[in-house]
């Protein structure tokens, strides 16, 4: 029988030594090829006839540049084996160089290339903090919008704030 979801391939390929993979000979474990993206769970349900992989439990993702925890990552795929949506939920914590994120649910739409995060939703960029019910990041267009009530903390010398003369001082 075929399986036509990708995640079988990524795990698969996460999961067997292949190009650009080693085994370590004393543990035993792999090491992903560079670029790879992990994703490791309790459970996996994956399901060829809806095209949905869902994993439960200490979920931990990790890929370039990015590492998500949760405690469930659905993964919607297309007729075309890609990604339609991710919906991760329970305790989000999206960790970036420089970025951490944390929410109660964050989903991410692959045809706008968008997050859009709610329950309670934190950004800490650097040390500016960014908090709403609702928070939505365009990737494309690097653009964040939020929906009601924000609050932004800009620390004094973050560059944004640190005018060294008023206009009394001139």
């Amino acid at each position: 029988m075929k399986f036509h979801l990708i995640p079988a391939l990524m795990l698969l390929a996460a999961l067997t030594p292949g190009r650009g993979q080693t085994v370590d000979v004393d543990t035993g474990e792999e090491t992903p090829a560079p670029g790879s993206t992990v994703i490791q769970s309790d459970e996996l349900h994956m399901d060829q006839s809806t095209h949905v992989a869902v994993f439960t439990g200490n979920v931990v993702t990790t890929g370039t540049n990015f590492t998500l925890k949760c405690q469930e990552m659905t993964v919607n795929f297309d007729k075309a084996d890609k990604i339609d949506n991710i919906v991760a939920k329970g305790d989000v914590v999206i960790v970036q160089p420089g970025r951490i994120t944390h929410c109660g649910q964050a989903v991410y739409y692959r045809d706008e290339d968008k997050f859009d995060l709610t329950d309670q939703p934190t950004i800490n960029d650097n040390g500016k903090t960014i908090a709403a019910p609702e928070i939505m990041i365009y990737r494309t267009r690097q653009s964040l919008f939020t929906h009601g009530k924000s609050t932004v903390v800009i620390p004094e010398g973050s560059g944004l704030n640190n005018n060294p003369t008023t206009p009394d001082q001139k």
